[in-house]
């Protein structure tokens, strides 16, 4: 099962949701829902993003990067070394990006959680 975790930021001229899938960063038009573009970023099953200004911030097994909203063209990329390969969290300065950003990791424990117990119930009744 693929954990997704998906940050809509509102931006007064915002017309697409970016959402952080599997190692990928995509870009979906709002009004049609078309993909406009998708970015691999590496191997990991949780993708966090966060959207300000016209750059797009994302962390994906345990590293962050910077990628241009118009284009998905990373930027650059931090290893972040030394801090092992868990989940990123992000903070922002305006208070609609904080709200959705928590919106979305509450859900996302909320999936690794019924996962988990998921996974703890088919193992007790051997299957």
């Amino acid at each position: 099962m693929a954990f997704v975790s998906s940050v809509l930021t509102k931006v007064a001229s915002d017309s697409c949701i970016f959402l952080g899938i599997r190692g990928h960063v995509v870009c979906i038009r709002r009004t049609d829902g078309q993909e406009l573009w998708r970015t691999r970023l590496g191997r990991s099953s949780i993708t966090t993003v966060l959207v300000e200004e016209n750059k797009i911030y994302a962390a994906s097994r345990g590293h962050l990067y910077s990628l241009h909203r118009d284009s998905g063209k990373i930027i650059w990329e931090n290893r972040l070394p030394g801090l092992g390969y868990g989940m990123c969290s992000f903070g922002a300065s305006s208070s609609s990006s904080v709200a959705a950003f928590q919106a979305a990791q509450a859900a996302q424990a909320a999936m690794i959680v019924a996962a988990s117990a998921g996974g703890a119930a088919a193992a007790s009744s051997g299957a």
